[in-house]
């Protein structure tokens, strides 16, 4: 993977859910979600943000919540209020000149690193995911 410096492609496959997930690790205290289960609900959100970009469909979203709840892991976040989750993701190391930047699906199996995305979309994905 050291050829997929831009982490685009399979490089950005492995990354999704880890700019939420950082955050969720960051903003309940270390140790207080394992890193797996702070993705795995990172994961949904960034799926959720990939649907209102128009790249999931509903269905997509769905379906990738249910195989993480029967994995046993979590599928929202804790109970931080979305522009603490939001500050948090300022200061992850995707961040560049001033935007976040997330890991995106345009579709099953294709991620994308965006750093276009609104903060309304974001803070929307974030809700939706508690949901």
């Amino acid at each position: 993977m050291a050829a997929d410096e831009r982490e685009s492609g399979a490089r950005a496959l492995l990354n999704f859910g880890h700019t939420f997930g950082h955050a969720i690790e960051a903003g309940s205290g270390y140790g207080a979600w394992l890193h797996g289960e702070a993705v795995a609900a990172g994961m949904v959100m960034a799926a959720e943000l990939s649907q209102l970009m128009g790249h999931l469909k509903k269905i997509e979203v769905s379906r990738l919540r249910d195989l993480l709840k029967r994995a046993g892991l979590p599928v929202g976040g804790p109970a931080l209020a979305p522009e603490r989750l939001m500050e948090l993701m300022a200061l992850d190391k995707k961040a560049a000149k001033g935007r976040t930047r997330f890991i995106v699906l345009e579709a099953v199996g294709r991620a994308a690193l965006r750093a276009d995305v609104e903060d309304a979309a974001v803070r929307q994905a974030i809700v939706a995911a508690a949901q």
